[in-house]
């Protein structure tokens, strides 16, 4: 029994220490740029040992993004759905909606700096195998908020709030992307203030007219898509 629980903690180190690495390198070089035997130097385990647990280097990378965006993806619905039950029917507020919307990710940072250079590369280059799975993961995550923000802005039309949808995304990665590089990013009360600044500045940009109408756009223009995908 005892040497059954050391082989199951064994194997357990060995594959936490695999995905870390394997985050590490995949976020600076990319998919195309990490062998699985540097991978596997990298984390000091054997080879046949990368193999054993994840039979490829494209099954290694997909569970190496999925571990942390999965989860990332369904704490912000939570949040969401948390803060539509503490509505009781009324719309949201605009900055709740917001702070449900970036926390996640962002605090991520805190404890996993290498992760929103990996999640960079996926949303803006993703690997080809990534993208149909990308593009099945993304909208269950992202619809909800658009809806949110409908019933709150309903002075906008759908189309410019998924546009606006996708500025806010790209202003939480590249902030994140940003701090995980500065050594504040282990402190919360700094991180805390940077999410507080990030809700106002994103805020004030979604409560602006539009320069458009919804009709200028074509259908589902700023919908979830993923490079090299039809949307």
């Amino acid at each position: 029994m005892e040497t059954r629980r050391n082989k199951q903690r064994e194997a357990s180190t060995t594959t936490e220490r695999l995905l870390n690495t394997a985050e590490r390198l995949f976020a600076e070089y990319g998919y195309d740029g990490v062998g699985m035997r540097a991978l596997a130097d990298e984390a000091d385990v054997n080879l046949g040992a990368t193999t054993y647990h994840y039979g490829s280097k494209q099954k290694l990378y997909i569970e190496t993004v999925m571990r942390r965006f999965r989860p990332i993806g369904e704490e912000r619905i939570k949040l969401l759905r948390q803060a539509e039950k503490e509505a009781q029917g009324k719309p949201v507020p605009l900055e709740k909606i917001i702070d449900c919307m970036l926390r996640p990710p962002f605090m991520a940072v805190l404890a996993h700096p290498h992760f929103p250079a990996l999640l960079a590369r996926n949303l803006f280059m993703p690997p080809p195998f990534m993208q149909e799975l990308l593009a099945k993961e993304l909208p269950p995550l992202n619809e909800p908020f658009v809806a949110a923000l409908a019933r709150t802005l309903p002075n906008l039309p759908l189309e410019v709030l998924q546009m606006r949808d996708m500025f806010a995304g790209g202003v939480t990665l590249m902030v994140s992307r940003q701090l995980s590089k500065m050594p504040m990013r282990t402190s919360p009360a700094f991180c805390e203030f940077v999410i507080k600044e990030m809700v106002a500045f994103i805020a004030a940009g979604l409560r602006t007219e539009s320069t458009i109408s919804g009709s200028d756009l074509p259908p589902r223009a700023f919908s979830q898509t993923l490079p090299g995908t039809d949307g």
